[in-house]
């Protein structure tokens, strides 16, 4: 490990060398935030694009993005997403992408991982049945349309009345209806109000959030500011306001709605063979709360899109979290596919020794030397006062030995100073002390750019079996 008192050199990380991701482990307070705004003002400069999942979400911090990004002349490609705040905050509909398998994956997030099986899977099987058919009509649909669908009898009933009957789609969903259906008075098939919630309730409940509130006003619009495909194809600046401390579970299903539409688009760039020029970055900040076991493929896969990943987490065992549905495996996947490591000073044992171990260790030699001198006397009669004769000895060993040892010891982690860092690399593993980046706010001034998009039908019953307006 390079210590402070040798020359210091720059640090230069190769776009190829970026695409292998970047998993950054850190206690709060030790640098973090400025090494995160270190990248994004290189990245700004050269042109790129990036999200940034910042888990703090104040205002402090959303006007030094804006201010970073008006230093380098990229205020236009800015834009906020904040579902804490839509007055602050471009439009985002992260149910606009991916096919029905996706969508199905993409809710479902929502209800515990810990609930009934069966039911669980009964509630996957109907989701899956009504994004089929949605994506067969063609029209876009939000929170609302689909909160209808799960909840309102005639809602599910216009779909039965409307969709394209001679698709497939149409057909798995009248299948997956005739499981909900009784008999009215007059002996006609109707959808089962009961067995409708037995089906959908808890989904539908969480879908509520969605479309009524603060996040209302930021995920339910038909034609969305924010397209996560086409902001990666437009190095776009996208910065994300998680509101951790005041909503956080609002915060993290979001987060979540992200990085899996994120998925989704590089699956689609792959599938383009188009790649991001520069790389793409994608910051996420508290990544341990919104990770989820389905996106150990996008670390795998974001390569090849060039784009790039940097996780960041305060401990390695918030990996492995059972709570939240993640594993020693998926600790394994994320730590496998994060060729790069940085981290700044940490206080978990657990989290020191593993970083210890991932540093790895190097061949040492260790020598070992002895000195040795004696002296030894007699006499030779009755007056011991008289020394008769003497000798006198010397003696010298040496010894080496060859054993591997730590490259960086588990306290060195506990050790750092603020703006020390510790970058484990494929091939080396050096000591770093991060430029202080002075940031500058005397402009406080919140605007970013927004759009007065054209409207786009949509399937719009939200407004018209729930009463809510159309956005």
């Amino acid at each position: 490990m390079a210590e402070s008192s040798v020359q210091q050199e720059n640090l230069l990380i190769s776009s190829s060398l970026m695409t292998r991701h970047c998993l950054g482990v850190a206690s709060t307070g030790g640098g973090k935030t400025n090494f995160l705004n270190l990248l994004l003002k290189q990245q700004m400069m050269r042109g790129g694009g990036a999200i940034h999942i910042d888990g703090k979400n104040s205002k402090e911090a959303m006007l030094e993005f804006l201010n970073l990004a008006r230093q380098h002349n990229r205020w236009h490609d800015v834009r906020i997403l904040n579902p804490g705040d839509g007055t602050l905050s471009n439009t985002y509909n992260p149910l606009l992408r991916g096919d029905a398998d996706e969508l199905t994956s993409r809710v479902m997030q929502l209800i515990s991982m810990q609930g009934d099986a069966l039911s669980r899977s009964h509630t996957a099987r109907g989701a899956r049945a009504i994004f089929g058919v949605l994506k067969a009509m063609d029209l876009p649909f939000n929170f609302g349309d689909l909160h209808a669908i799960m909840t309102e009898a005639n809602a599910m009933q216009w779909i039965l009345d409307n969709g394209p009957k001679e698709t497939k789609a149409y057909q798995d969903y009248k299948a997956f209806t005739a499981q909900i259906l009784s008999t009215n008075d007059k002996g006609q098939p109707v959808v089962n109000e009961d067995k409708m919630r037995e089906a959908f309730g808890d989904l539908a409940s969480r879908l509520h959030s969605y479309y009524v509130g603060s996040a209302s006003r930021v995920m339910n619009s038909y034609n969305p500011d924010v397209d996560i495909y086409d902001a990666i194809r437009e190095n776009l600046l996208i910065y994300v306001a998680m509101p951790m401390l005041s909503k956080a579970e609002l915060a993290i299903d979001f987060a979540r709605f992200l990085v899996s539409d994120l998925r989704t688009a590089v699956g689609q760039l792959q599938n383009d063979n188009y790649k991001p020029s520069p790389t793409y970055m994608v910051l996420m900040d508290e990544f341990s709360s919104y990770a989820m076991p389905s996106l150990g493929p996008l670390f795998e896969q974001a390569r090849s899109a060039n784009v790039s990943l940097f996780p960041f987490i305060q401990t390695i065992s918030s990996l492995k979290d059972g709570t939240n549905g993640l594993s020693e495996d998926f600790a394994s996947k994320i730590i496998g596919n994060t060729w790069n490591k940085i981290s700044f000073v940490l206080r978990d044992p657990e989290s020191c020794d593993v970083m210890s171990t991932l540093a790895g260790q190097a061949l040492q030699e260790s020598v070992s030397e002895s000195y040795g001198e004696s002296l030894a006397f007699s006499d030779e009669g009755d007056d011991s006062s008289m020394i008769r004769t003497g000798g006198r000895g010397r003696s010298y060993g040496k010894s080496v030995s060859i054993g591997y040892e730590d490259i960086v010891r588990s306290e060195d982690f506990k050790n750092l100073e603020d703006g020390e860092a510790i970058f484990i690399g494929r091939q080396e593993v050096l000591k770093l002390q991060v430029p202080l980046l002075t940031m500058s706010n005397e402009n406080k001034d919140l605007d970013f750019p927004r759009f007065k998009l054209p409207q786009k039908k949509g399937l719009a019953l939200a407004e018209k079996y729930l009463n809510v307006k159309g956005l």
